[in-house]
């Protein structure tokens, strides 16, 4: 009895086995002819166009939905039914229409396989739309996108309805349909809702870039347009990280503290950088205390010409601020810096340009541990003790610069540079002045003094007397982590006191830093080709900045170009003796090696008269250029050389002469001529009285000069 039960239950089980396989298949076989039978028009003969989506997941939006179907083809609308909102919960979507321009794309939407219509897991449930929520056409051929209870006679001919005689079927029995949830579709089918614009059609990012040419002002003004455009600004408001207040001029209201305030209220909660770079006397004390209490959020501060001297207020409430610059704030005084470099503050960078007042005590007073940039550009109250003794307790600094600092900070920069051996950039740009040149300063410990900066990647040096070739040698010997270098004018002229940096310095830096990417050797007067040609050597360069120098000429840059394969940009502006012939080896490199390079031949010899046809020029250079002009990039315009700064540069107004006297630009016998019309006898009623006129002779037009008896040179 026991074998006979179980082979009954086994049988039973195979059976029950098959049955359900047979199911399934059979399940599967519909499905496949139903999709295959999916009609394109209603059982009223009206087109299909709009879908019914059910099964839809929680927190459903329509750009989801938008980004599911329109793959399929162009949608007119979509229409998103939300439960009922409670106290304690959000409303959830229950089911969707997705209206398609064409009925073609919504028969390719329903034939789609059901792995394309899945949303974040759920497989959506799509069928076609009753007849009566489908868009009518009439005998004109024109869509009619409301229902039809909802239509007017002026829309919709009585001659339509007999086109589609189901339809006063489908009004009196639409309401089984779809369990009963026709009945809102009134709000469904509203315009305001339901239209199709460009806000349906471009994502978030496009948006945002296409609103960023748009002022604030305006953006905010416009709010008022619909409630779903309001949604769409504040998203773009919020999405703002960085504000610049000299944007505020293409408007025609005067930005002072008030309207900032109102602004701030809006995207100060997102903003990440702030430039209050407008009109200082537009905005009064109360600023700091206005981005203080809006932008908790805010990382960095740069602030222009506001006379402002408390930025406490600033400090307390940014708590995420990590970066300062002060420029042309004359009232900024080190006691409004104190707060910015406490322990608990996180600033790490400070700035402060053309100020008056900063003399670097600020950072003795606390101990500012944090601080890892520090930079000074035209603070000529700088104290060079005081800030030598501060860097004691900035071990965490790696960014140091000290441009256009007083001559007594100069002093102490050997000090200080002992004492940073973490160094990775540092500037001493803009020592050119007259009383710096005249005094003399030893370089000896200066050059000594970058023995200890191994790790140095970037150095400024431009516009530096006191940068020598010896300087240049220390520099190679240690840094050779190097990437980038900028010494132009350093001693651009030959009669300077300093020696200044040319062909011996320019080798040692070529042969010792290979890693150099970024190098600037503009208006050298002691480089020629042999310092030009180490160049080669510098296989990662991809900036070289050659500007001003008459000297050279075209073979060492031809050079350049078939060593250095990464080279992007090469500026020669100036450059007199460069030819045309530098162009076929920047061919032939770009052939070699794609990438683009930018090239600027602004006043050399290689100018190009028929720039726009290239083409029919009979240089064969030219058309070889115009096929590469997507990758090679040569501008002949745009002179960034100043001339001013030329080795060769000489003044026009005043010409030295040997006889100690200048030339105004015309010969003796003309001063002698405007003279003697000055004092013709029918002038003689301007004269004064008091004056010898007739004691005048040809002794007083000494040196070209006219010179009045009896006045001394002091009180002229």
């Amino acid at each position: 009895m026991y074998f006979e039960n179980d082979f009954e239950i086994e049988v039973f089980n195979h059976s029950h086995l098959f049955q359900v396989l047979s199911g399934g298949v059979c399940d599967i076989a519909s499905r496949y002819d139903n999709v295959r039978s999916v009609p394109t028009h209603t059982e009223d003969g009206i087109p299909i166009r709009k879908l019914y989506v059910s099964n839809l997941p929680a927190k459903t939006t329509r750009s989801e939905l938008f980004g599911i179907f329109a793959p399929y083809g162009f949608i007119k609308s979509c229409w998103l039914r939300m439960g009922d909102r409670g106290p304690n919960r959000s409303p959830t979507p229950t089911y969707a229409f997705v209206t398609f321009s064409n009925p073609a794309d919504a028969h390719k939407a329903l034939l789609a396989p059901f792995h394309e219509k899945q949303l974040r897991g759920y497989n959506l449930r799509i069928s076609p739309a009753d007849s009566w929520h489908q868009p009518v056409e009439d005998s004109e051929g024109r869509v009619h996108w409301k229902p039809l209870g909802e239509r007017t006679d002026a829309r919709l001919c009585p001659n339509d309805l007999d086109q589609h005689p189901g339809s006063e079927v489908s009004i009196a029995g639409s309401s089984a349909n779809h369990d009963g949830e026709t009945n809102s579709q009134k709000s469904e089918e509203d315009d305001d809702s339901d239209s199709y614009n460009i806000l349906n059609i471009l994502n978030q990012d496009c948006m945002s870039h296409i609103l960023s040419y748009v002022p604030v002002l305006d953006l905010i003004r416009s709010e008022r347009v619909s409630k779903r455009w309001r949604n769409m600004i504040n998203e773009h408001l919020q999405g703002i990280r960085t504000f610049k207040t000299s944007w505020w001029r293409a408007t025609g209201i005067r930005l002072t503290t008030a309207v900032l305030r109102r602004l701030l209220q809006r995207l100060g909660g997102s903003l990440h950088h702030l430039h209050i770079d407008h009109s200082w006397s537009a905005l009064n004390d109360r600023t700091a205390h206005t981005v203080g209490k809006y932008c908790p959020n805010l990382e960095s501060l740069k602030v222009v010409s506001m006379n402002t001297k408390n930025w406490n207020p600033l400090i307390y409430g940014c708590k995420e601020l990590t970066e300062l610059t002060f420029v042309s704030c004359h009232k900024l005084t080190d006691s409004s810096l104190v707060h910015a470099v406490k322990p608990e503050s996180k600033v790490e960078k400070i700035s402060v340009a053309n100020n008056s007042h900063v003399t670097g005590l600020f950072l003795n007073i606390t101990q500012p541990s944090k601080l890892t940039s520090l930079s000074f550009y035209n603070c000529y109250s700088l104290q060079g003790p005081v800030l030598c003794v501060a860097l004691n307790i900035l071990p965490n600094l790696t960014t140091l610069k000290l441009d256009l600092c007083p001559i007594y900070v100069w002093k102490v920069i050997p000090l200080i540079l002992n004492k940073l051996p973490q160094l990775e950039e540092l500037s001493l740009r803009e020592y050119m002045t007259v009383g710096e040149c005249v005094m003399q300063v030893s370089t000896d410990e200066f050059c000594s003094s970058f023995a200890t900066l191994k790790n140095l990647k970037r150095l400024h040096l431009s516009n530096n007397i006191y940068v020598s070739n010896s300087v240049l040698k220390q520099v190679g010997q240690t840094c050779h982590e190097l990437e980038y270098l900028n010494i132009s004018n350093c001693n651009s002229k030959l009669n300077c006191v300093q020696p200044g940096a040319g062909d011996e310095g320019v080798i040692a830096i070529c042969s010792s830093c290979p890693s150099l990417t970024y190098l600037d050797v503009s208006y050298l007067a002691g480089l020629s080709h042999t310092g030009l040609r180490s160049i080669v050597k510098l296989k990662s360069l991809q900036t070289l900045i050659c500007r001003g120098n008459p000297v050279v000429t075209t073979t060492p840059f031809i050079d350049i170009v078939e060593s250095c394969y990464y080279l992007e940009e090469l500026d020669l502006c100036g450059c007199n003796n460069v030819t045309e012939e530098i162009i076929p080896p920047l061919i032939k490199s770009v052939e070699a090696h794609p990438r683009k390079i930018v090239t600027r031949l602004a006043g050399t010899a290689a100018y190009l008269e028929n720039e726009e046809n290239l083409e029919d020029s009979e240089n064969p250079i030219l058309p070889a250029w115009h096929n590469r002009r997507d990758t090679l990039n040569i501008d002949f315009k745009d002179d960034r050389c100043d001339p001013r700064l030329r080795p060769d540069f000489t003044d026009d107004v005043y010409d030295n002469r040997s006889d100690g006297s200048f030339e105004y630009g015309f010969e003796q016998d003309v001063y002698e001529n405007i003279i003697a019309e000055m004092f013709s006898s029918d002038d003689e009623m301007f004269l004064d009285d008091d004056l010898d006129y007739e004691a005048i002779d040809d002794d007083l037009f000494d040196n070209g000069f006219f010179v009045i008896p009896n006045c001394h040179e002091n009180n002229i």
